[in-house]
């Protein structure tokens, strides 16, 4: 009897020993805690950058992928972006953006850049604010449009340190959800079909995709387009002008 209870006792020594080490650590913020870990720098670029890019492309999906439109037409207060146009009569329209879609992606870059690098000014500013030293190389950045999202790709070295303990970052890569990828296909089929047909059969195509809704209203010998995803609400608005009749005929 008396060996176990010298037993019990050491076991209970050896573990009231232990919860004291334990308690040391986390009240002196020893090796047990990343200091750098405290907060997520990555998390907080990849919220700020999102907000940036969701932004820049809703400017693209109102000024027919441009970040203000360059050759537009003024129907009841807006500006009307022309994706196809032909000065004269009877002809077919010019596809004045050709390569549309890497059009938008480096449209979208240009128009963010500055917000990119002030999200990480803000997380440095932030994490500077709680007690971390913070370094970081030059910014990688880019956007490619995807079926229903744009991916964001953004490489950046960051190195973070607090109390001797320190933590390394590169990878920024983040997505945000979005339709523009599909209007902007719909959009290059129509401005093919206007230059080749002078029209694009618009009741058609959405008897086969329903999922979408084409509008267009012809108005001082254009066309004026507004596609819009119907899952999202989402709208994508440019002008034609192709096969415009001469007045008085």
């Amino acid at each position: 009897m008396k060996n176990k209870a010298q037993v019990t006792i050491f076991i209970i020594i050896a573990i009231v020993i232990i919860l004291g080490i334990i308690m040391i650590f986390l009240l002196k913020g020893g090796p047990l805690i990343d200091k750098p870990s405290d907060s997520n720098p990555v998390e907080f670029v990849q919220d700020c950058v999102r907000d940036a890019v969701d932004n820049s492309v809703q400017k693209m999906l109102a000024n027919g992928g441009q970040r203000s439109p360059s050759w537009a037409i003024s129907y009841k207060g807006e500006e009307w972006n022309y994706l196809c146009y032909q000065a004269d009569y009877y002809l077919g329209c010019y596809n004045l953006h050709p390569m549309l879609e890497l059009q938008i992606e480096s449209e979208i870059v240009e128009d963010t850049k500055t917000s990119v690098q002030g999200c990480f000014n803000l997380m440095k500013e932030d994490f500077e604010k709680k007690g971390f030293v913070v370094s970081g190389g030059p910014t990688n950045y880019s956007v490619d449009l995807l079926p229903g999202s744009v991916e964001i790709k953004l490489r950046k070295k960051l190195n973070l340190e607090k109390e001797g303990s320190s933590q390394s970052f590169e990878i920024f890569d983040t997505t945000i959800l979005s339709p523009i990828y599909e209007l902007v296909r719909i959009a290059r089929e129509i401005v093919n079909s206007e230059s080749q047909f002078c029209n694009f059969e618009y009741n058609g195509y959405m008897l086969l995709y329903p999922e979408y809704n084409i509008r267009r209203i012809d108005y001082r010998d254009s066309k004026i387009y507004l596609l819009i995803d119907r899952k999202s609400k989402q709208e994508f608005k440019f002008a034609v002008r192709s096969c415009a009749f001469a007045p008085g005929i």
